[in-house]
């Protein structure tokens, strides 16, 4: 398969990057808190901190492939980038761009005259 287009690429590697950085985080987490003998976690904490990380690797790989599911994943993960608003916003105008939309073989209007 080609590389998708610039701006689907950014919102991919965006959501990997996240992604790979809750997957580190549980790594972390996992590895300093079984050597400390009064910390412990339940696994509940294990699971969401896995879970997160998992959904936002799959999602990367969604939008990068432009499966359906993609666009819907990425708005439900781009929540969070909203929080910064210069990230945030810009990969949300990514989002509603026509390149984007179209990557998902979405109807694209025509352009306004």
């Amino acid at each position: 398969m080609r590389r998708p287009p610039d701006c689907v690429a950014l919102v991919a590697r965006t959501h990997w990057l996240v992604g790979a950085t809750a997957l580190v985080s549980f790594l972390a987490l996992y590895l300093l808190v079984g050597r400390l003998p009064n910390v412990e976690f339940s696994s509940r904490t294990y699971t969401l901190a896995l879970g997160i990380g998992l959904s936002y690797c799959l999602t990367g790989v969604l939008v990068w492939f432009g499966a359906p599911a993609g666009r819907f994943m990425s708005r439900v993960c781009g929540l969070i980038y909203l929080t910064r608003p210069r990230l945030g916003s810009h990969l949300w105008q990514i989002m509603d761009s026509a390149e984007f939309k179209a990557h998902f073989g979405g109807k694209v209007p025509p352009p306004p005259l």
